[in-house]
Order: structure tokens, then sequence, then C-alpha cells
């Protein structure tokens, strides 16, 4: 169970409601806090005060009012108004990602949402109901406004959701669920979508997804250094402790503990004092991956614990604004960003062992492109396209790797004249991660293979490594279809079976 406070949800919180299915409540603190909010937001109006969105229109149509009869139909426009997304669906575990971060927020109590409104959110989170989201059509500024507003369709039983496998109009799917559709009014509407929770509910997968690919990472260039048979000073503490960022010496701390026992991983020898750069280096890069990681959920638990609203209202002081920038995805943007660059280091210096190994002129008298001896070269190709789908997609990262958050594009008659691009941002942030772990499926495929040919026993953890991807892909002794290869050591990767 996940107990919503809007102060203490973390990452891995988010993980485990939207792909372990945990339940999620409100404390009774938060509970007591979002109806007093949404007593003193109806108080403001009773008394005449303006909010922004409530009693006017929203956007560069602020200065248009709009009367007390027309505020249920007003949030229910904003909701059919804002649903503009467009392109593939998001996939659903980061729409039930984007629901929990949301109902954090609202869990605040500074956003003057109903109680009623937030309930029948966690109602579908909990029943199972997860809307239908567009994944493109966010410029990450007054909030991801086109996806969360598909996100709370249903709620006014439009839009569609899934329900188990069947794919439902929205108000079909509620129904299944039993979840009566909630009375939007006050500002339940804008409530529901003023904020970063595209950009961060991606972004948490991303991040929980590149934690584990970075311990990962680390046993695939174990394993690396082991089939090389490379000089293990370069991941002694020393040299961390001489350039102690955090990551690096993690990673050198990893490298040692996984390369324990090795027969081929040794010190320095008078024919071999030093090894290229993606042999050595791994602890200044894969522990650069490891900061960025760091980084980035720190960011991105102030993010999912933060007022991302436009009005706020403070209930202790009776403290109100109408010009709070917190939808903006700024932070949250440029930090996915890093995450997606740091990424794609870490597979691009494992691209480069998977070259390594499979090239005669560099890979300590192993055979050409792995073929095994009882293979004929040239009749056998071995590995040597394994490396060259590695090179395919190392390009593609690059490209994915452009940061979104200075792209801005004035929107909404140039009122909101900077926005961040943040979920394009989350987007190629969770694309990289998931891309990075097939260039590292090839460096464990084409590792695991050199081991075998090398015949050397390797450190006690990067065997169970080998052992692991044994039990599902067999020695190569002809030639065979290698994509089946691949997807079977990534799935491995994804069932968390590889980092050592």
């Amino acid at each position: 169970m996940v107990a919503l406070s809007g102060a203490e949800l973390t990452v891995s919180d988010v993980a485990r409601v939207a792909r372990g299915g945990a339940e999620v409540v409100l404390t009774p603190q938060a509970r007591a806090a979002v109806a007093e909010s949404a007593g003193y937001l109806q108080d403001l109006v009773d008394r005449g005060h303006p909010v922004y969105g409530l009693t006017t229109g929203v956007g560069a149509l602020d200065g248009r009012p709009v009367a007390p009869a027309d505020n249920r139909e007003q949030q229910r426009n904003l909701l059919r108004s804002h649903a503009a997304g467009a392109g593939p669906a998001m996939p659903r575990d980061a729409v039930r990602a984007m629901m929990l971060v949301r109902a954090n927020v609202l869990a605040g109590g500074m956003t003057g949402v109903q109680p009623e409104a937030l309930d029948a959110l966690l109602a579908m989170l909990n029943r199972g109901v997860v809307p239908w989201v567009p994944a493109r059509g966010s410029v990450g500024a007054c909030g991801d406004l086109a996806p969360l507003a598909h996100m709370a369709l249903p709620l006014i039983g439009e839009g569609k959701a899934w329900y188990g496998d069947d794919l439902l109009p929205g108000g079909e799917a509620l129904r299944r669920a039993g979840i009566a559709p909630p009375d939007l009014k006050g500002r339940d509407g804008l409530a529901l979508i003023n904020g970063t929770e595209q950009t961060t509910g991606i972004g948490c997968l991303a991040l929980y997804d590149a934690r584990r690919l970075i311990e990962t990472a680390e046993a695939a260039a174990a394993m690396s250094l082991e089939a090389l048979g490379a000089v293990g000073d370069s991941f002694d503490e020393r040299v961390a402790l001489a350039k102690p960022h955090p990551g690096q010496i993690a990673t050198s701390a990893r490298l040692r503990a996984l390369t324990e026992g090795s027969e081929s991983v040794v010190p320095p020898r008078p024919d071999r004092l030093r090894d290229g750069l993606s042999l050595r280096c791994i602890p200044q890069v894969l522990g650069a991956a490891r900061d960025a990681a760091e980084m980035a959920e720190r960011v991105l638990t102030v993010e999912i614990n933060a007022a991302n609203d436009n009005p706020l209202f403070g209930v202790s002081d009776g403290w109100v604004t109408s010009n709070s920038g917190n939808f903006h995805g700024q932070r949250a943007g440029e930090i996915l960003d890093f995450l997606a660059m740091s990424m794609t280091s870490l597979a691009v210096i494992s691209e480069r062992r998977s070259a390594r190994l499979v090239d005669v002129n560099h890979n300590g008298g192993l055979p050409a492109f792995l073929i095994h001896p009882e293979a004929a070269p040239g009749l056998n190709s071995g590995m040597m396209i394994a490396q060259y789908t590695a090179a395919s997609l190392i390009a593609e990262l690059r490209t994915r790797s452009a940061p979104a958050s200075i792209q801005s594009v004035p929107t909404c008659a140039n009122t909101e004249d900077h926005v961040p691009m943040a979920p394009i941002a989350a987007r190629h942030a969770a694309w990289v991660v998931d891309t990075a772990e097939t260039v590292v499926a090839i460096e464990f495929l084409l590792a695991a293979q050199a081991l075998d040919l090398r015949g050397l026993r390797p450190g006690r953890r990067v065997d169970a490594c080998h052992a692991a991807i044994r039990e599902v892909v067999p020695v190569m002794l002809q030639d065979r279809v290698v994509s089946d290869d691949i997807a079977a050591v990534a799935g491995l990767i994804r069932e968390d079976r590889l980092a050592g």
C-alpha cells in the first residue's frame, strides 16, 4: 500500500503503483487538508474574490468572466477542449504513474480540489481503470494539459479507458469498475490537468529503469574485462579516491566485487600496462551515470511532492495567488535531458567494448567476430552483425539525446511565451533507457561468447551472469539468427537477472 500525503512519495513508490498495482490511499492528514482547501476556495468565491480558471477563463482568456452558474460546464469544457493530444497512446504503466503523481499533488492541500474528484481519481487507480492518453501534445508549461485532460475525461463519462483487456468509452469503463462519476465543480477540472505529471510520471519510470540498467551495465563491463584479460588497477580504490566523485567510487567498488576471484583480470604486467579507454575508463563513465541518476532522483522527488498548479491556496495564512508558475516543467525537463545524455554515454562505451570483442586486432587473440573454432570463417560470420546493430542504435540514441528543454515555442497567443517541452525530454529519456538496454544486451552476448572461447575462469559474480545467459542462449557453434539471442538477453536485463 502507498499512502499519499502530498510530501513523501518516492520514485520506487511510483513504480510499485504503476507496474505492481499497489493500492493507494490518502493519509488522514491529507484528506483533512484537501477538504479544508476546498472549503477555503469556496469561501473565496462566496466573498467575490476573483479566482483564475473558476471565475475567469484560462490562458489568454483570463480577462473573460465566468458566471457562477456556468462553473460546472466550464470545468467540463476545460477537459474537453484541452484533450487535444496526438500520436500513439502512452503505455499503461506511464498513465498510471501520471495518475498517481497528480493525485499526490492534489493531496498536498494547496489546489482547492474537491475531495470527491480526488477520490474518483484514486478509485480509477485502485480498480484498474487506465485512461487512453495520446503521448504527444504537451509543451510542459501551464501543466501537461493535453495528456492530463485525456486522463481526466473518463471522470465526466467521456474519452476512452482500459478496463482489464477491454478499451471502452470512459463512462462505460467507470460503470464496469463501479465508480460513480464525480460532480466536478469549483476548479476541479483545472486542478486535474494543471501540472507536470506526464513529465514526472514517465520520468520516474525511466529513472527506475535507468538505475537497474547502470548496475547491469557494470556487470556487462566486468564480463568484457574478463573476456579481454584487462588490467585491474583502473578500478583500484586508490584511483577512485584520487578523483572522488561518488559514482566513480561506487562503480570502482562494484567492478572489484564483480571480478573478485578472476583468473583473467589481473594486475599490470610488462607486456600490458594499460588498456583502451573503453576498458580503463569504465568507472569514470558509468560512475557519471550513477551521479546523473542520483541527481535525477533528487529533482524528481521534489517535483512529485510539490504543488505543481496555479492558482495556489495557503489556508493557514489566508494566502492565494493566481500568478504561480509552479506548473512549469523546466527543472524536470533539464534533469531528464541530462539523464538521457548520461545513459547514451553508458551505451556508447558499451558498444565500444562490443566492437573490441569482435575485432581480431584488438580482442587479445580471440577469433575474428568470435566465430567458434568448429565453424569455418567466411562460411560463418559469427557475431559480426550484432555489433552493427549496436552501432545503429548508438547513432539513433545520439539523435534522441539532443536536449528538449531548450526548444521553447510560445503558445496561447504569446501569454505563455516560454515553455520547456519537458514531456519530450521525459519520453526521450524513457526511449533512451529502453534502447540502451539492447546495446548492453549485445555486449553481454558477445562477452559471454568470448568467455567461452577464452576458457579462463571469471570471478564468481560474472560467472553467475554468464550462467544466466547460457540458460537462454547457447554458445554459438554455427551461425544462427542473432536477433533472437539479443532479445533473450535483453529479457534477462528487464527481469533484473544480470546485475551481478
